[in-house]
């Protein structure tokens, strides 16, 4: 050992730099750990920590000993990372409940690490982030501080395995965000980096939690108080703390200066395998950008050798420090350079037959150890700790408390310490179950107009917790709204339990997991899953069909079944790789096949490859783009901020109440940005369509959720720029969207690219960013939508109505009009009757509001509107029933009408009209329909009423209703699963009719 900078620095192990699996959610899969080595060893990489959070024999139940199955699974594990020549690290983490004081617990802890290494692994970890720092009473008559009690037992088991080779410790503050109360003077680092044998290396993060920059003062403070170079434990691309982000980009942020100052970098990627090839390309070619570990040239105490002198004189309006400086001028790593570099050789990845890991059966087991409510020692009424590396807690949507969608606990897929299990049958306060979730960005804490709209109706805000203060400063308090509370949600043992088809609309809710054995045996059977025997089973919640006819699934000639519609799927089916669901095995029954030869014999399968659609450089690139990085969007994802941006800005340009010749230079230059916006998302909706039909079925369900998301936002985004081009828009900006803070919202962008706040503040990527410059910018239930159950292969497209579309809709009114079913045979005599009741009114006297859904076949769905209800129905007095009169007599009066006949003579009667009190909440009328077996995306139904409530709330509304009859139960359930609900009593409207109203 040497002295350096005051501290101490081994040479017993060269730079450490890998991957460490240290994410809440689903574990990767022993084959994946595998591939995973391969990469590894290509990109110079040296080292694999094991450390799962939702792997309970590494978190919740750390005590337990593997079984003999796992034991050889785990032994071959290691044997394939010492292959590869990559150093296999075991960690494990008791301090949810371990008792420091407790020989038995200590015992125990040795016993677990002395089986593994009988396994061959010869470098551990002991991990004490995201856990309580206050010691049980026991423990603090034994230790005078956590990190007294922390240091005995890692010393103790450090030398009881006799001192290996590499030995990692995790410290309960992690980053300077979490040191207490500043890394100099937190009395917990300081003991650490006293009491620690110098033979342990110490992990950190950074300056937070996920640093957007490492820089060599804080790099050089840390190595003081911890008396060595600290080993990074890097979150740039951790995405488990966002269940709509993930990220492409490669690694930046940290100039390769900085080497020299520390002990290694372990990146704690995204939890989606697939997506991790860039990351770990890239941080094998910044590992070894600067090898030799040379001081920069830049010195300390703010002098600076000439040559650096020079050149931040020549930038200094550039780079507001050193640390920029250096990354910014250093020839050796540029990440654009490093993107560009790894592209070429992640094609070959995208381009390899390579199908997804077989889904294990889930251990159903409970939440903690059988206590009466948790771990010993921490306060079961106390909040859990913020998130540690890697990051925890994924913030949840709003819940949709509406009759048959799926609600869930909010927070982490993982149980924090401290909060209760819950049984069946038990409900659950949302205000009482503790979230450690970080601040988020509170579309509700809005920057706003001095004053609001005349109509202005206050938006139903997320739920979320507070802004942080850099952000509150550019926010008007007023006319904000609170969180809209839940009074109870399902039972987690019920959610858990529950395995069902997928409903018509889902929400992109999760339902929190638990964690799962780590030596699961896979089903078996020879395809990847099957959808009927899973879903009975209770196997996997997202059993996904995609049909084939032949080895490699060919969606262009087919398409899914989706569950519980009475389809038979394929042997071939595919499943989407969900993020949230924690089900999958750690480490898997190992394959007869080695994984090369596996790979080179699907590799050289001579299946139909022609009908694969492949990625070029372009699109890979268009890719990584459109999921960048967590501090940072790509280029095409500001061309759609700035595009939908200007474009909702300057639509009264366009309208065609300034008349066609006014401002025509506008005009044209406002067509020709919407022409190009249409354009790149046509684009961005092509490479969806090749991540599904492409060969690499395991990146396919990796990445599918995230592109499907995204690229369903942009068709809305898409259907609204359509409408605005038609000039129809007529309310000013601040009337259209109101308190809604945006990517061009003072200090918005500034705070998000800072770094300065972790970025879960900022949660929901660009999807949530375009969401926000919709009008209806509060209707999360319209925009964070679960990812269907099955891969979507029919393509769609929702766009504005048009006369041409006329007899289409009329033919959907006809095949649903029966309570949902074919109405052909019920009316054969008058099959444009039902259209002539349901929509034709729209489509004659206001069919500027209509919106269509249609696929490669044609027109499956629509949306009609009115934006003033007692305006239509005047027209329709005075226009429409006339003509209906004349083209359908009205029959004679009898007993008993037949179907047609009662329709009929609804024309002839009195109209009914809409009360006050609806009118006044819900001043805007609206009917919607689409044909249940053409629609495969069960979110369309969702998307079709934001394109429809956007163009609506453009133009001045508050609220939308439709009228029913009381006996149309299908429409009632549909419609209530829209967010419809009922406005007005029986007893206001009659026996026969009832109002369900939304507000927007």
């Amino acid at each position: 050992m040497t002295l350096e900078n005051g501290g101490l620095k081994t040479e017993k192990m060269k730079f450490i730099s890998g991957v460490v699996e240290g994410f809440y959610g689903r574990p990767w899969s022993a084959d994946q750990r595998k591939l995973l080595f391969s990469w590894m060893q290509k990109c110079g990489l040296n080292t694999y920590m094991y450390a799962p959070k939702d792997d309970y024999k590494h978190r919740a139940y750390w005590r337990e000993l593997y079984s003999v199955e796992e034991a050889e699974n785990l032994s071959h594990l290691i044997t394939s990372a010492k292959e590869k020549e990559v150093t296999f690290v075991y960690a494990i983490s008791p301090g949810l409940d371990i008792s420091f004081s407790n020989a038995k617990d200590i015992q125990a802890l040795k016993r677990k690490l002395e089986q593994v290494s009988t396994f061959g692994c010869e470098a551990f970890a002991l991990l004490f982030d995201d856990i309580d720092p206050e010691l049980s009473e026991a423990d603090r008559s034994a230790f005078q501080s956590f990190g007294l009690a922390q240091v005995s037992v890692s010393n103790e088991i450090y030398e009881h395995l006799h001192e290996p080779k590499l030995f990692l410790f995790c410290p309960t503050e992690y980053c300077a965000s979490r040191a207490v109360p500043t890394v100099s003077s937190s009395e917990y680092l300081n003991t650490i980096g006293t009491k620690l044998l110098p033979g342990i290396d110490v992990m950190w993060t950074g300056p937070r939690v996920v640093s957007k920059k490492l820089t060599i003062p804080s790099l050089e403070e840390i190595s003081s108080v911890l008396k060595r170079p600290s080993v990074i434990w890097d979150n740039i691309h951790a995405n488990d703390y966002d269940p709509r982000r993930i990220f492409l980009g490669p690694y930046d942020g940290r100039s390769p200066e900085i080497i020299p100052y520390i002990n290694g970098v372990m990146t704690n990627p995204n939890t989606e395998f697939e997506a991790n090839f860039m990351a770990i390309h890239t941080l094998g070619q910044w590992c070894q950008s600067n090898p030799d570990g040379v001081k920069k040239d830049i010195m300390r105490d703010e002098r600076m050798s000439p040559i650096a002198s020079d050149i931040k004189l020549e930038t200094e309006n550039d780079f507001s420090i050193d640390d920029d400086l250096a990354s910014r001028v250093d020839l050796r790593y540029q990440p654009k350079m490093a993107l560009k570099a790894a592209i070429k050789d992640w094609l070959v990845e995208l381009h390899c037959h390579r199908e997804p890991p077989r889904q294990p059966f889930p251990r159903v087991i409970p939440t903690f150890l059988p206590v009466s409510s948790g771990p010993p020692g921490v306060p079961t009424d106390e909040l859990p700790g913020p998130p540690g590396p890697p990051v925890i807690q994924n913030p949840s949507p709003p819940l949709d408390d509406l009759p048959g969608l799926p609600t869930s606990l909010p927070g982490n897929p993982s149980i924090p310490p401290g909060v209760k299990p819950v049984t069946a049958g038990e409900d659950v306060i949302v205000d009482d179950v503790p979230s450690a979730a970080q601040p988020c960005m509170d579309p509700s804490e809005l920057q706003a107009p001095s004053t609001p709209p005349e109509n202005y109706l206050p938006p139903s805000p997320p739920a979320g917790l507070p802004l942080p203060d850099v952000i509150k400063t550019c926010l008007t308090p007023a006319f904000t709204t609170q969180s809209a509370s839940v009074s109870s949600i399902p039972a987690l043992s019920m959610i858990c339990s529950s395995v069902r088809a997928p409903e018509p609309i889902a929400t992109f809710l999760q339902p929190p997991s638990l964690p799962v054995s780590s030596l699961s045996e896979a089903p078996q059977s020879d395809s990847i899953s099957d959808t009927g025997s899973a879903t009975e089973s209770g196997a996997e919640p997202m059993d996904i069909a995609m049909p084939s006819t032949s080895d490699c699934p060919d969606s262009s000639q087919s398409s899914p079944v989706p569950a519980g519609t009475g389809g038979v799927s394929s042997p071939q089916d595919v499943p989407v790789f969900e993020k949230q669901p924690s089900s999958d095995s750690l480490m898997q029954i190992e394959s007869d096949i080695p994984l090369e030869k596996k790979e080179e014999c699907e590799n050289t399968h001579s299946g139909n490859h022609s009908k694969f659609e492949y990625f070029s450089e372009e699109d890979a690139l268009a890719l990584v783009d459109l999921f960048y990085m967590p501090f940072e969007h790509g280029s095409s994802s500001l061309f759609f901020l700035q595009g939908l941006h200007w474009l909702r800005n300057n639509a009264l340009a366009i309208s065609k109440k300034n008349g066609p010749t006014e401002n025509s230079f506008e005009v044209t230059e406002w067509h020709h940005l919407s022409e190009e916006f249409l354009t790149k998302v046509d684009q961005a909706s092509s490479l969806l369509v090749k991540l599904v039909n492409g060969p690499n079925k395991s990146f396919m369900c990796d990445l599918y959720s995230y592109l499907w998301d995204l690229v369903s936002l942009l068709k809305i985004c898409r259907a609204h720029v359509q409408w605005l081009a038609k000039g129809l828009a007529t309310q000013p900006l601040a009337q259209q969207t109101f308190s809604c803070v945006t990517w061009f919202s003072k200090g918005y962008k500034e705070a998000f690219m800072s770094g300065d706040q972790e970025p879960w503040v900022f949660r929901g990527g660009l999807q949530a960013e375009l969401q926000r410059l919709l009008p209806i910018d509060s209707a999360h239930d319209l925009f964070y939508i679960k990812p269907p159950d099955y891969i979507v292969t029919r393509p769609y497209n929702l766009r504005p109505y048009t006369p041409a579309d006329e007899d289409a809709l009329y033919q959907i009114c006809l095949k649903t009009c029966d309570d949902g079913m074919d109405g052909t045979d019920v009316f054969p005599d008058n099959p444009r009757l039902m259209g002539d009741k349901l929509i034709g009114k729209f489509l004659t006297l206001n069919p500027e509001y209509g919106f269509i859904i249609e696929d490669d076949i044609g027109v499956c769905g629509y949306a009609v509107a009115a934006l003033d209800a007692r305006e239509l129905a005047k027209k329709v007095e005075m226009a429409w029933l006339p003509a209906m009169r004349e083209k359908y007599q009205a029959p004679d009066k009898k007993d008993c009408y037949t179907p047609a006949e009662e329709v009929i003579q609804g024309f002839h009667n009195d109209q009914k009209t809409v009360s006050d009190d609806v009118y006044n909440q819900f001043p805007s009328v609206l009917h919607l329909d689409i044909l249940s077996t053409r629609v495969e995306d069960p979110a369309l139904p969702r998307r079709l009423l934001a394109c429809a409530l956007s163009a609506l709330k453009c133009n001045g509304s508050k609220g939308v209703h439709c009228e029913l009859s009381v006996g149309d139960k299908f429409l009632m359930d549909f419609y209530s699963k829209l967010g419809f609900f009922p406005v007005t009593s029986m007893e206001e409207i009659g026996e026969d009719t009832v109002y369900l109203g939304r507000p927007i």
